[in-house]
């Protein structure tokens, strides 16, 4: 018969391998730094893929060897990997810290306090505003009383509405079961993430890419695996790089089509070869649609491919001027969605009742979407004879608010520093490269202002470029 005196003899031993876990780990941490000096000194990459593949195949095979759950050998390593990855980066980034969009953002809100005039063509923010309908509707709702608490998933009008909307516009069968009103696009994808990763799960992300994907999935100690595209090949991503990348932790592939940055879509070819991907290894794809109202050329959801596990993101936002009402939603299998909602219900409850009678009415306003399609269209299409004209290499968006050009060949040139300085100097806000991914030498112009902002910003560029 078991006995008190060998379950305390069994706790001991736990506690003594725990330790020397941990005594092991902070070996390992140590090794990693002296890896990263040596790296330094070579000039060689922080990441490495071949080498962390082959550390994989060896922890699977201990993994078998010793009776220990695939799947979670794999999660362990890659926290281990991580740990590694941010003591590497803490020592090469001391002192210095990467401009973001928002750190222009606020650096350029704090000089408008101060009495400068700065043109804003860093964030993604239309000019425009809400369609009127969309205002009278919201006032409407709020003096009807419609300011309640909703359940967590939205109201049943509104998901209908979107469900009905998708349906029709890809030629496929959408329930309102499968539809999650969140609270903005960028919850939305914090929400689809957390429903499907663990921690140590991988997702894949294609670079360049908006830096909310890489926080979301770092915040929840996932690991962000990144393919990097580049302008000489027009943003495509390569197939076969990403199919080398997944593993059995891999659960999710992240897609933003029209892109931001680069405003790329992605044909239906390299669409179909990416869901081909995913389906024969299992892994659920997450699209950011939210710029799919401003597609210049055809596009094709996630939602075209019905046998593929995939979750649709979008936003009420950029399509129809709403960024400060944070309404989103989401679009996948029921179980998925009810997960999403799990989360918005501990989060935020429900976005404010009101804001989603005015997304129906939203819902209605077709011909405001495609005038605000029109107008960013042609700001984008100014933006590119200039840059032109000014011999900056670009990728001519086929979407979405964005130019992302090439300031100078060299990859040494700190596009962080030219943004500041152009902001400082001309007060014109730009947001830089290396804010979307290893991209130091480019940053990206939003075409958000009037035209006559647009000139005068870029006019002032050029200056500074000279």
């Amino acid at each position: 018969m078991p006995s008190e005196s060998e379950l305390e003899a069994l706790r001991k031993e736990v506690r003594e391998i725990t330790n020397e876990i941990i005594r092991l780990i902070g070996l390992r941490l140590s090794l990693a730094k002296r890896i990263n000096e040596v790296k330094r000194f070579m000039g060689l990459p922080i990441i490495d893929y071949k080498v962390e593949r082959d550390l994989k195949s060896s922890v699977i095979d201990s993994c078998k060897k010793y009776n220990v759950d695939e799947r979670f050998g794999l999660r362990l390593l890659n926290l281990l990997i991580d740990e590694a990855v941010r003591a590497q980066k803490i020592s090469i980034d001391e002192g210095k810290k990467a401009i973001s969009v928002i750190d222009m953002f606020v650096l350029a809100k704090r000089m408008e306090r101060e009495g400068s005039k700065v043109i804003h063509l860093e964030v993604g923010e239309p000019d425009f505003g809400p369609p009127k309908r969309v205002k009278r509707a919201t006032y409407d709702a709020i003096s009807k009383g419609y300011t309640h608490y909703t359940e967590p998933s939205g109201i049943l009008n509104l998901r209908e509405d979107i469900a009905n909307s998708v349906s029709e516009r890809y030629g496929i069968d959408v329930s309102p079961e499968q539809v999650a009103i969140t609270s903005g696009g960028r919850f939305s994808v914090y929400a689809s993430i957390l429903s499907i990763l663990s921690p140590g799960d991988e997702a894949i992300v294609i670079q360049p890419a908006w830096p909310a994907y890489v926080d979301c999935i770092e915040a929840m100690r996932g690991r962000t695996i990144s393919i990097k595209t580049n302008l000489e090949e027009g943003w495509r991503p390569d197939i076969e790089s990403i199919s080398n990348l997944i593993n059995n932790s891999t659960k999710m592939i992240i897609i933003n089509y029209p892109n931001n940055p680069t405003g790329k879509v992605l044909e239906k070819r390299g669409m179909k070869a990416l869901v081909d991907l995913a389906m024969e290894r299992n892994v659920t794809i997450l699209s950011d649609e939210v710029y799919s109202n401003y597609s210049f050329k055809p596009f094709n959801s996630i939602l075209e491919f019905h046998d593929c596990k995939s979750i649709c993101v979008s936003s009420f936002s950029k399509s129809y001027g709403m960024t400060g009402f944070r309404i989103g939603y989401a679009v996948s299998d029921v179980e998925t969605i009810r997960k999403i909602s799990r989360i918005q219900a501990l989060a935020f409850t429900s976005v404010p009742e009101f804001i989603q009678y005015a997304a129906i009415e939203a819902l209605k306003c077709k011909d405001d979407v495609k005038r605000y399609a029109n107008i960013i269209r042609e700001r984008i299409d100014m933006v590119c004879k200039t840059l032109k004209k000014m011999n900056l290499s670009y990728y001519e968006p086929d979407g979405a608010f964005y130019v992302f050009p090439q300031i100078s060949k060299d990859r040494s040139f700190d596009a962080g520093k030219f943004a500041l300085d152009l902001l400082k100097e001309k007060k014109v806000c730009v947001a830089p490269g290396i804010t979307f991914g290893d991209y130091p030498n480019f940053i990206r112009i939003s075409a958000c202002q009037s035209e006559n902002l647009l000139l005068e910003g870029l006019r002032r560029m050029c200056e500074v470029l000279r």
